[in-house]
């Protein structure tokens, strides 16, 4: 299946994002096409959804629906915050809506809580549910 999730952004989080998204592009259908910007980046052309970062300015007019990440602020669509480190483990908690889940990352893993947070906002702004993508995403990386 084609993967309809674009990350606009040059980051090594957003390019690791990228990569966890095509991990898990099997097990999630994304109907929708779906730009995740990075800070700075803007979209190059309309898309169904767009996810950026919360006090960023984009063109909303390339979108039918907008979404908002954030590390650590609450107002956003979509929020993580908690980051934890264990001694086996990196976590942080996510929430979106009325939901809140823990995404557990190995101290090993390529993967910073960075990118796995911009990898959900590509999904839920998919219109997929926030447990289902979790769900997702912790049994490719944990």
């Amino acid at each position: 299946m084609e993967n309809k999730i674009y990350f606009l952004g040059k980051s090594k989080d957003f390019k690791l994002a990228e990569q966890l998204s095509l991990l898990i592009k099997d097990e999630l259908k994304a109907e929708l096409e779906v730009a995740v910007v990075e800070k700075g980046f803007a979209p190059d052309r309309k898309f169904d959804a767009v996810a950026y970062e919360l006090n960023d300015s984009i063109d909303l007019s390339l979108t039918d629906k907008a979404y908002s990440y954030s590390k650590g602020q609450s107002s956003a669509d979509i929020c993580g915050f908690n980051f934890m480190k264990r001694e086996k483990s990196r976590s942080l908690d996510i929430f979106s809506s009325s939901f809140m889940g823990r995404v557990n990352i190995p101290v090993d893993s390529q993967f910073t809580e960075e990118s796995v947070l911009f990898c959900v906002a590509g999904f839920i702004a998919a219109g997929l549910a926030l447990p289902v993508v979790l769900k997702a995403i912790n049994s490719k990386i944990s």
